[in-house]
């Protein structure tokens, strides 16, 4: 007799109080891969619970666990007593994993209400359940195939049961269950999908909606109004992009060019950031306590001893606190950090810095009780944090040379390119706006002579009149690169971090069985866009870039693209792998299928060993990055040499590569500081964050651009700003957290979008290091 899970049978309960449920797991289908060492050993965990998961758990049980597959096949049965009214059954799909902990594929929770009753013949139609997340952070995919529903009871045959038998008897009717969204079959608060919009799934397991009527992708569900105001919200959109598009540019300014700096340190002081600071006086300490703390006692115990007077004591949070005896007041800012730069003597200071130059007309700088300096405006009777000097271009300008000087290799890069000869004066294109891709490809891959796209470009929109001298070229590239690059086409797709980075499609061959034509196409117009010296409108991956000039793709560069795959990689490298049993193998899938491809010769026999660990890493790096998609790189960078020799592209790194094809933008900081987070003893008004902020100031669009590459792995600010900034688990807004010890350089997590920023104790310390960090970050440990 099978056993019954769930609830107990109890004597003197009303009949139909409880009811045997019939469960039976048959398969899961098109499962999320989360194992990069071979493909999932899948197994489903049931939970019979009512109410809360975990406080109104009634009972669990798993299904035996499925070795490497994607498509498991269990067909395992239990049977529950459950009572229908208030229990839910919750299916949970995990990838088993002998060393860490299981990975989370996909969920299917239903409640109990609506279930049919097997047949007379005792049957049940088997029904496929989408997996949903568990949270925003989950990449989850495919579907669970289940059988479920309630056992036949002769002796309790009610009216209810009857009725629901024989609703799913009859043929062409299928009970839809109210409460239940995990259906394939949308139920009525998941409306249909409006006409010319299909769903599909990315190889990262993400649901996006493909808009055939305007040949766009999107993340966001469409609805009715989206079809109706669809049409105009686009146009809106992508008038508001070029405009952006508009303002990025091939390199910095001049150094005397300061309008745009002047314009945004205007509004980097916001008149909501000041705040009322009392004119705090030393209280004339006769006899001051002796306070004495042993160092162990202190935090930051490298900092030395405090000052006389003051003591350290934790708050029930846990945050430090500081308290003078002398003035009798707390703070939260330690002395010790704020006395190196501005000692408690100088309560009033001089109006006049060397470095900075006077203050404006009727503004005044004091030291706080904490030792922070605040400016007091005694025309508006403010106070502020911040130097109003900072606004003055003049004086927040760049405050040294640039020491990779991107300038001056583009200005090298130019006159290295040579004019053509032989060749009409110009190249003329003709391109239908309705069919731009088409059109630009057939006119741009139809000349032999690769020379004459170096003539001077003549673009013509069909129907409009008007002389191109450049306006209409930088136009066209911005049209044709949304079109390359949109996923719709399948040449290239988005990278599992964010849904902005762009990388090379290894399956574009199945959307297009002359993709290698286009993508020497692609190759073309980027040459043609870099030499006549315009833009395109795309951001990709750093491996990417690196593989243009032949680079080394190293571990630390997969974190910012895949934290799955670094976390993995990573993993092996710090432990030994044996326990593992893997090959030098990696599973790919493919519409459903898992085709297993050796690293080496032979591979699938070469056991992965603490000795040969480093080799493996290194193999799968370059099959995630380059072994897939050589054939479509070969084609891109043989069509981009026609027009530009590669050996002169190297006087570039990686990231002056993005600034290359994609130009600089203006970075707006007031937005950037509005979405900061701050973590450990930082804060909006920590001194180091204001440290901080005043170097960022200081530097122009190009230095700032670097720090953005630094720490999210692109110069690209999202559409809306950095609120919308993604980081390896979605939106993860720009974070800087205290670490490290002063004589450390800042390291950045490109994968959390995370700062980790010493407690440097001057600005000119914070400023320095921080250059050299961003000019120098692949020869520092612990950079991701």
């Amino acid at each position: 007799m099978d056993t019954v899970h769930g609830l107990r049978l109890i004597e003197g309960d009303p009949p139909g109080t409880t009811r045997i449920l019939r469960v039976k797991v048959v398969a899961g289908l098109n499962l999320a891969k989360k194992d990069i060492f071979g493909a999932s050993d899948p197994y489903v965990k049931i939970h019979l619970f009512r109410g809360d998961r975990e406080e109104g758990l009634i009972c669990s049980v798993n299904t035996k666990t499925i070795k490497k597959t994607l498509n498991p096949k269990w067909d395992e049965q239990f049977l529950f007593r459950v009572n229908p009214r208030d229990n839910r059954v919750l299916f949970e799909v995990f990838d088993e994993n002998r060393v860490t902990r299981d990975d989370f594929l996909g969920q299917v929770e239903m409640p109990l209400q609506t279930l049919p009753t097997e047949n007379r013949a005792g049957e049940l139609p088997y029904k496929d359940y989408i997996l949903r997340p568990r949270s925003a952070r989950s990449r989850v995919k495919g579907h669970l195939r289940i059988v479920i529903g309630y056992t036949r009871d002769e002796s309790t045959q009610d009216d209810n049961i009857s009725e629901t038998s024989t609703q799913i008897e009859e043929p062409g009717w299928e009970v839809l269950e109210i409460e239940n969204e995990n259906e394939v079959q949308q139920n009525s608060t998941q409306p249909p999908l409006p006409a010319g919009w299909e769903e599909r799934v990315d190889n990262n397991g993400r649901v996006f909606f493909v808009n055939h009527n305007l040949r766009t992708t999107q993340w966001v569900r469409p609805t009715g109004a989206t079809q109706s105001g669809g049409e105009e919200q686009s146009r809106q959109q992508a008038n508001n992009e070029f405009d952006n598009f508009r303002l990025r540019r091939l390199i910095s300014e001049d150094e005397n060019s300061l309008s745009s700096h002047l314009e945004e340190a205007a509004q980097i002081t916001e008149r909501s950031d000041t705040t009322q600071v009392s004119n705090t006086t030393p209280y004339s300490s006769q006899a001051s306590p002796p306070i004495t703390q042993s160092l162990d006692q202190l935090p930051n115990s490298s900092l030395g001893p405090l000052p006389p007077g003051w003591e350290a004591q934790k708050a029930p949070n846990g945050r430090w606190f500081f308290i003078d005896h002398n003035t009798r007041v707390t703070v939260w800012t330690d002395p010790r950090v704020s006395n190196r730069q501005h000692p408690r003597a100088a309560i009033h200071r001089p109006t006049t810095n060397p470095e900075l130059g006077p203050l404006p007309a009727g503004w005044e700088e004091r030291v706080h009780a904490d030792g922070r300096i605040f400016y007091i405006d005694h025309n508006r009777r403010t106070t502020q944090w911040e130097d109003p000097r900072l606004q003055n271009p003049k004086i927040a300008g760049p405050a040294v040379p640039y020491s990779r000087d991107y300038k001056r290799k583009y200005e090298y890069f130019r006159s290295r390119l040579r004019a053509p000869t032989g060749v009409p004066n110009r190249f003329e294109l003709k391109v239908s706006r309705n069919n731009l891709l088409e059109d630009s490809y057939r006119g741009i891959m139809a000349v032999k002579n690769a020379d004459i796209l170096k003539a001077r470009l003549w673009i013509e929109f069909s129907g409009e009149t008007g002389l191109d001298y450049g306006g209409v070229a930088r136009e066209f590239f911005y049209l044709l690169s949304h079109e390359m690059f949109n996923p719709y086409y399948g040449l290239f797709e988005y990278s599992a971090t964010d849904n902005y980075t762009l990388q090379i499609n290894p399956n574009s061959g199945l959307c297009n069985e002359d993709h290698l034509s286009y993508f020497k196409f692609v190759g073309r117009v980027a040459a043609m866009a870099v030499y006549h010296g315009k833009l395109l409108d795309g951001f990709f991956i750093r491996p990417f870039y690196k593989m243009m000039i032949s680079k080394n793709i190293t571990l630390n560069d997969m974190e910012s693209v895949d934290s799955e795959y670094y976390n993995s990689l990573n993993w092996i490298m710090e432990n030994d792998p044996e326990d593992l049993d893997l090959t030098f193998c990696v599973d790919e899938e493919l519409y459903g299928q898992t085709l297993t491809k050796e690293l080496i010769s032979n591979g699938n026999n070469i056991k992965v060993t603490n000795d040969n660990k480093s080799k493996y890493v290194d193999l799968v790096i370059k099959w995630r990055f380059a072994y897939r998609v050589q054939n479509q790189m070969a084609a891109f960078t043989s069509g981009f040499q026609e027009l530009i020799p590669l050996d002169l592209l190297k006087i570039f790194d990686e990231n002056e590569i993005e600034l290359l094809l994609s130009g600089l933008g203006d970075i707006d900081v007031n937005d950037w500081r509005k979405n900061t987070v701050y973590r450990g003893e930082y804060h909006a008004n920590h001194l180091v964050i204001q440290f901080f902020w005043r170097a960022i100031l200081s530097f122009d669009n190009e230095k700032r651009a670097r720090v953005l590459q630094f720490v999210t792995g692109t110069s690209r600010v999202p559409m809306n700003g950095f609120a919308e900034l993604y980081g390896s688990n979605g939106q993860q807004k720009f974070c800087i957290e205290k670490w490290g010890t002063t004589s450390s350089l800042p390291r950045a997590h490109t994968c959390f979008n995370r700062l980790d920023l010493p407690l440097y104790s001057t600005y000119q310390e914070l400023h320095d290091k921080l250059l050299i960090a961003i000019e120098n970050t692949e020869g520092f440990e612990g950079v991701d």
